[in-house]
């Protein structure tokens, strides 16, 4: 709320002395006689004693209203001198007398700008007291008519108009949701900035919270960036304004959460180490910073950040020792350090912390933090009753909020861990469902991309195109929001090349593969340690060359093949797919020669993934004795993978063009009708 003007008095004020006597003049007399210099006097009086807390200079106003009630300018002055005894003594009252006498002061005079001004944040402080939405849009149509009635006006008086106008529109947001709502409120606040250089620290406070609001609701970072300058603009008029810099932090925060940008934590961090300065004692700050930290320390897996954390939740705690919600944050940062750290003692630690309070106060907040504590037990013992236990508690916070988005992309992240364990499809679905609802919500790189690498997963699971086409959707999805993330998220550029590789394979699209190892490379040369990095370029360049049919790609992928070997030499899966592309190679030389070494390669390597435990070699070497005619090995390892339960389905192995020699035998058809008629 802006300042208030103090309207001038009229020449109609000015104390004029009573020369005759009223009490002995006849009636008739005394009806038109001039009252105004008496009227003024009483007004006077109580204005004193208004100013000094007496309710009584009430009576004083009524008795000039009396002697003078035609003077649209007395009603005026006495709705002034009640609007700030009010505001100043917190009496409703005293605002609810001020909004009759602006109403009176405009019913005499329609066109007094400031009447109608006044009146407007009467009713925008009844609103507030009362909290109230219809005192809001009462004193929207009163600031409407002054903005009518404001031609002529100094710019710093017009300014002060749309300031208020901002403030009531903000307050008709808050209670409505709409974005129109809120898109009023800051066309009101950018015409009072146009208007005034000069404008007080708590109007850009203000401005700056209608741009966060907004931000957040629209995921939109330019209007983050705008709460950012606004909140500039007021600690740079007062660079002492603890309020400023927390808002400041919080807003630096909240963008650091979009962009994933060091400089935007580093500012953040700097806003709250100086409002811990300016206020020491508040733990809201210490709670904020310990957050920043939190979300930081999570997405880049760094334990500094969650050690700092601990440390400012254990200040926040100092001075707030009752609030759930440190408590909530410390288990969260704990039980989350445990499980980087792999020590089970801090995610008992966390435990202890937050089962006292959920017993206590059940609310999203402690809910969520006793869910994170499951979730870390889950991934440190692998436990998938760890995962479920923590969906229950997500579950039971949703059951207080359905539209915390948070607690959805929890279950989503706890479902998908389960999923990775048990393989079960069902579970992979429950998963998407729970990751689409937290999209729903509010729209999140990080959510995209984890929703994507479960598409991803069940892709794979069960050979879908369309669930892999979706997958590269939301891939794409989370690195338009995260332009930085080919440098800060290798394993999303990981990923997201290994749904290329498998969504080629569909649409055999060789630009795909290319994308797919540009993307790979690009890694390889920022992380070379990156896990797995050589075997995924090796999976890449031999579907690749399985698509162009060049030896070159072969040999690529060959190279990488023996480099991730050497990394996991006990890997069966990195030896049974290097054996395949053995087997492809072989099968697109000209020489005889060259392709039996390939092939005999090929074999060794089959028989070894086969030792250390893959089952699926059987199958292989089947196929690969009747690509160089040893029918009756392959036959043989074909029974074997049968086995093992380690088939392909039916129209698989009748497509299969490496057992093409294989299925011109009468063992094979044999086979096949053993096959068939278990089936049935």
């Amino acid at each position: 709320m802006a300042k208030i003007q103090q309207p001038k008095h009229s020449a109609n004020f000015e104390l004029q002395p009573v020369k005759d006597d009223p009490l002995g003049m006849p009636v008739g007399e005394l009806k038109n006689k001039d009252y105004s210099a008496l009227s003024l006097t009483l007004f006077q009086k109580g204005e004193f004693r208004l100013l000094h807390g007496d309710k009584g200079g009430i009576e004083f106003f009524d008795m000039a209203a009396k002697l003078d009630p035609k003077n649209p300018q007395l009603f005026l002055e006495q709705g002034l001198s009640l609007f700030e005894y009010g505001s100043r003594e917190e009496s409703e009252e005293g605002l609810t007398l001020a909004s009759k006498r602006f109403k009176i002061a405009t019913s005499l005079n329609p066109f007094s700008f400031q009447a109608w001004h006044l009146w407007g944040n009467t009713l925008y402080f009844l609103g507030k007291r009362r909290k109230e939405s219809t005192y809001f849009a009462n004193a929207l149509k009163k600031y409407e008519k002054a903005i009518e009635l404001s031609s002529g006006q100094a710019p710093d008086v017009l300014a002060d108009l749309y300031w208020d106008f901002g403030d009531v529109w903000s307050k008709l947001a808050e209670k409505s949701g709409e974005i129109t709502d809120y898109h009023y409120a800051i066309k009101a606040y950018e015409n009072a900035s146009s208007l005034q250089d000069d404008l007080a620290p708590e109007f850009w406070i203000n401005f700056g919270n209608v741009y966060m609001t907004m931000g957040n609701k629209t995921n939109d970072t330019r209007l983050l960036v705008k709460a950012v300058n606004c909140y500039k603009n007021a600690v740079s008029i007062s660079i002492s304004l603890a309020e400023g810099w927390f808002l400041l932090g919080i807003a630096m925060k909240t963008l650091y959460n979009y962009t994933h940008d060091e400089d935007h934590f580093s500012q953040a961090n700097e806003c709250f180490s100086t409002t811990v300065q300016l206020s020491q004692d508040d733990s809201r700050v210490w709670l904020e910073w310990a957050r920043l930290l939190l979300e930081s320390g999570v997405i880049f897996r760094d334990s500094k950040k969650l050690r700092a954390s601990i440390d400012k939740c254990f200040k926040a705690h100092r001075y707030d020792k009752k609030s759930p919600f440190v408590i909530a944050v410390w288990a969260e940062a704990l039980a989350l350090l445990g499980s980087f750290t792999e020590r089970l003692d801090l995610i008992h630690e966390a435990q202890s912390k937050i089962e006292p309070i959920v017993n206590q106060t059940k609310n999203t907040e402690t809910l969520y933090a006793h869910g994170i504590c499951f979730y870390a037990l889950g991934t440190y013992y692998k436990d998938i009753d760890y995962y479920y236990q923590a969906i229950e508690q997500f579950q039971e916070g949703l059951s207080i909020n359905r539209a915390n988005h948070r607690l959805w992309y929890a279950i989503a992240s706890s479902s998908f861990a389960a999923s990775l364990l048990d393989h079960d499809e069902k579970s992979y679905e429950r998963s998407l469902h729970f990751f689409q609802q937290s999209l729903n919500l509010k729209k999140s790189s990080i959510t995209h991309c984890h929703y994507a690498m479960c598409l991803l997963k069940y892709g794979e699971l069960n050979h879908e195109q369309k669930t892999l086409e979706q997958s590269v959707y939301h891939f794409e999805a989370a690195l338009n929001m995260q332009k930085n993330a080919a440098y800060l998220h290798s394993d999303w550029i990981f990923y997201y090349a290994s749904a290329l590789d498998g969504l080629a394979a569909f649409i055999e699209s060789d630009s795909h593969y290319v994308k797919a190892l540009d993307l790979l490379n690009h890694i390889l040369m920022l992380k070379p340690e990156f896990p797995q990095i050589h075997f995924q370029l090796a999976l890449t360049y031999s579907h690749y060359g399985e698509l162009v049919s060049e030896p070159e790609i072969f040999y690529r992928a060959i190279h990488h093949y023996r480099i991730a070997h050497q990394k996991e030499k006990e890997n069966d899966q990195i030896i049974l797919d290097w054996a395949f592309t053995l087997v492809n190679l072989g099968d697109l030389l000209e020489s005889d020669v060259e392709s039996d070494q390939y092939f005999r390669e090929a074999e060794y390597k089959m028989i070894q993934a086969a030792k250390l435990g893959n089952i699926h070699a059987y199958y292989a070497l089947s196929c690969l004795y009747s690509v160089i005619g040893d029918l009756d090995n392959s036959l043989r390892f074909l029974e074997k993978a049968k086995a093992f339960d380690a088939l392909p389905v039916l129209d698989e192995i009748f497509e299969d063009e490496w057992l093409e020699n294989l299925r011109e035998t009468e063992g094979f058809q044999a086979f096949i009708e053993e096959l068939e008629s278990k089936s049935k």
